[in-house]
């Protein structure tokens, strides 16, 4: 690849090579041009002047007419040669004419005789040498008896244009030399500031910012190498600054408790923190190393499989004794995924405590609660005045706590890791429609109207029957339970995959702030109302469980004084295992 240098040095050599040698060339044809017009031009007037002298004198005889061309000849440093009509050399300054052969045929001869000036440059046969000839006619009463030749050697013009060639080369020369040294120190001008450009560039991609172009003369340059200057300054500030952010954002990571790591696609390690590498028991941090050479625990290397191959959004990893659940997120604007590791071993120890003492408490307060009933509604049957109205409300909150007793099982049951569903193809209009005969009665006492419709006449799927009935019983008591007037109504339909259940009321409703935690255990709208009616606050969270076992979802909207509505959205097929 060429330099500046060798471009423009070679670009001026050309030019001046052109220059020197066309201009010389041409300035040298144009001269032989205008000495050759110049000699005919000559000839022409002397052929003139030569007519007055000859034309009186043609009688005389050859001899005569001969003496005289030598004369005249001698004297004007010409060739003087006068030819007859019919090409006879009548005389001729140089030669004798009775040697000289007929030139009837010469083209000025030809051009004479026609009334012409004639012009011809040729090597002469007679002399052996090139010259330039001009004939003109000689006018004899209205004719043309003879005419009048004047010609001149080319050798003695050509000397003149030897010296005018040696000159011409020799300014030539000069010039290109002069030339060559010009274009050497002028391409030197350009290509070294340029080359200090370069080298400055080259240098601050390097990382050595300290770099400076010093000014220069030509003022483009020295613009050009301010801007340059402008932008290595620039960007010495910004590396500087995007050091200290680097420096802020891993110490804000290493400050993380929970462990942190990005990955690329190929699974190359982008960036870590300090809790991650102790969490999985990683000690190289190189960034661009494989997870494969920085992961030693096995369990942490599974997951990242997962997560790369797989597309896994979350999970959990057991290892070392300890817990972690793992999240996945994608950074906006590329192809590199998040990946945050929280412990939760004692939040982990803890669930599970409180699991299995629900299932204890529950399990060891079912049998003294149903002995407290039945030993109330003996004691109930002999008791008369005030003390029977203080036993039925002995006997009303006891079938309460037997509620919530019997409640927090099946919570603590459905909380079981190990907890299975007997799945079986029912048609739920059928299990529906059977349910919502159970609170008939009851909606009849309060003058509520229960509806039931279905798009189809039979809507199956997958499900757990007793556990799904469960749901449908906890809804509709809801509903009654808190429906004054008005009506509850139940629709099923199916959609694409999946079969939905609507449960709406025209009750109370129930406020906004309180719909987030309706699915909480425990959580109540209204507790003095809802302990009068005998409410656990564990029924709907009971309901949430049952529907996510399954694989679907349940939402709530309400509208104080409009009522209720629960959707429940069921899988047509059986959820996946796990």
């Amino acid at each position: 690849m060429k330099t500046i240098f060798r471009r423009s040095f070679s670009g001026f050599v050309v030019v001046i090579i052109i220059l020197a040698v066309l201009a010389p060339l041409l300035i040298y044809n144009s001269i032989r041009s205008r000495l050759n017009a110049l000699a005919v031009s000559n000839l022409s007037r002397t052929a003139e002047a030569l007519e007055y002298t000859f034309a009186p004198l043609l009688e005389r005889d050859r001899v005569a007419l001969d003496s005289i061309a030598d004369a005249l000849g001698s004297r004007l440093d010409l060739r003087i040669t006068l030819i007859s009509r019919d090409g006879t050399v009548l005389a001729d300054s140089e030669e004798q004419p009775d040697s000289m052969e007929n030139h009837r045929t010469r083209p000025e001869v030809i051009a004479a005789f026609n009334g012409e000036t004639g012009t011809s440059s040729r090597r002469s046969e007679t002399l052996d040498r090139e010259m330039l000839y001009v004939a003109i006619p000689v006018h004899v009463d209205g004719s043309i008896p003879v005419v009048i030749r004047t010609s001149l050697f080319f050798s003695d013009q050509q000397l003149l244009l030897n010296d005018i060639l040696v000159d011409m080369l020799i300014v030539m020369a000069a010039v290109l030399l002069a030339g060559l040294v010009f274009a050497w120190f002028s391409s030197r001008s350009y290509a070294g500031p340029i080359r200090e450009v370069a080298d400055a560039t080259r240098r601050a991609g390097e990382g050595d910012y300290s770099v400076r172009i010093p000014p220069f003369r030509i003022r483009e340059l020295d613009a050009l190498a301010g801007d340059i200057n402008s932008m290595i300054s620039r960007t010495d500030e910004l590396i500087q600054e995007l050091s200290r952010n680097s420096n802020k954002l891993d110490a804000i990571l290493d400050s993380i408790v929970e462990g942190l790591v990005v990955l690329d696609p190929a699974g190359r390690i982008v960036a870590t923190n300090r809790s991650f590498r102790r969490m999985s028991g990683s000690f190289e941090t190189d960034e661009g190393t494989l997870y494969l050479d920085m992961v030693s625990d096995g369990s942490f290397r599974d997951f990242f499989n997962q997560v790369l191959n797989e597309g896994l959004d979350s999970g959990e990893i057991t290892t070392g004794g300890r817990i972690y659940s793992a999240r996945t997120a994608r950074v906006p604007g590329t192809q590199n995924c998040v990946l945050t590791f929280r412990d939760i071993t004692e939040i982990s120890e803890t669930v599970r405590v409180k699991r299995e003492f629900a299932a204890n408490a529950s399990h060891e307060l079912r049998t003294p609660l149903t002995s407290i009933k039945g030993y109330a509604e003996t004691v109930l049957e002999d008791m008369e005045g005030p003390g029977r109205r203080y036993m039925k409300t002995i006997l009303r909150n006891t079938d309460r706590l037997i509620r919530i007793v019997e409640d927090m099982r099946i919570l603590s049951e459905l909380e079981q890791p190990m907890t299975s569903l007997d799945l079986e193809e029912t048609d739920l209009t059928l299990l529906i429609g059977g349910t919502l005969e159970l609170f008939r009665s009851q909606a009849e006492e309060k003058g509520l109207e229960l509806l039931f419709e279905s798009e189809r006449e039979s809507v199956k799927a997958m499900i757990d029957r007793f556990r799904i009935e469960q749901v449908f019983i906890n809804l509709i008591e809801n509903a009654v339970k808190y429906t004054t007037d008005g009506s509850v109504t139940v629709r099923v339909s199916a959609r694409a995959g999946f079969v939905t259940a609507v449960v709406s009321d025209t009750g109370t409703g129930i406020s906004e702030e309180h719909l987030s935690r309706l699915f909480e255990r425990f959580y109540v709208v209204d507790k003095a109302r809802s302990r009068s009616r005998g409410g656990t606050g564990l029924g709907l969270a009971i309901v949430k469980h049952i529907v996510g076992l399954h694989g679907g979802w349940i939402r709530v909207s309400s509208t104080p004084g409009s009522g209720s509505m629960f959707t429940v959205g069921l899988p047509a097929e059986p959820p996946a295992p796990g």
